[in-house]
């Protein structure tokens, strides 16, 4: 008897985990919940860096899920091959917080966060006075693709990333085309030609040619 109370007790609090979140996975070495609220966390419970699962085309891992997901986090680091389609479609995700995303070794970050049309925040890893040659972990050295990488991010205000290498990227293309709302942007050693349609968009600090 006692161990059949135990049983089903073991099965409820599994049932009533589950419902606490919309949903939740696993993805290479990283594990992966949103919760009711829509907020996706991403983490290992390793105390070593992370690999995260690698995926074809748009389907990320949580993109299933993609409507329901409000904010994004990465809350133990985590090292990433790929970006691209990452958040693709998350069009009620407002804020990403990617201090620990390593991206070292990632080649492609097209249509990253495309189509995230209430996107407002994104913050990195960076020092107080917003320059990031003190951030170690979202690297773009190796990166050779970058088209459309934030498209139809028309929530999307102020982008500050300075002081990337990005001399191995062969295609900017439509990166911030439909980036309506955006008025200013630091990209220092970043080549971006301003979108005809993105008429918000009135001041570009510090770009400069490879």
């Amino acid at each position: 008897m006692k161990r059949i109370i135990s049983i089903i007790m073991v099965t409820l609090l599994t049932v009533v985990s589950a419902l606490a979140n919309i949903a939740e996975g696993v993805s290479g070495d990283c594990k992966w919940v949103i919760d009711n609220d829509g907020n996706l966390t991403i983490y290992s419970e390793s105390d070593e860096d992370a690999v995260l699962g690698t995926w074809v085309g748009d389907s990320a891992p949580w993109s299933n899920y993609r409507e329901s997901i409000t904010t994004v986090a990465f809350t133990s680091p985590v090292v990433a091959k790929t970006c691209t389609n990452m958040f693709k479609g998350c069009k009620n995700l407002n804020a990403v917080y990617l201090d620990n995303l390593y991206t070292n070794d990632v080649t492609d970050m097209s249509f990253m966060f495309a189509g995230c049309a209430s996107l407002e925040v994104i913050e990195f890893s960076m020092s107080d006075d917003m320059s990031a040659t003190s951030r170690d972990n979202f690297l773009t050295d190796n990166v050779t693709n970058m088209a459309s990488m934030f498209e139809g991010c028309k929530s999307l205000q102020s982008f500050y990333l300075q002081n990337l290498n990005v001399h191995s990227v062969t295609d900017f293309s439509d990166m911030f085309a439909g980036c309506s709302s955006l008025e200013n942007m630091d990209l220092t050693g970043l080549a971006v030609n301003k979108n005809a349609n993105d008429s918000s968009l009135t001041a570009i600090n510090s770009i400069e040619s490879n």
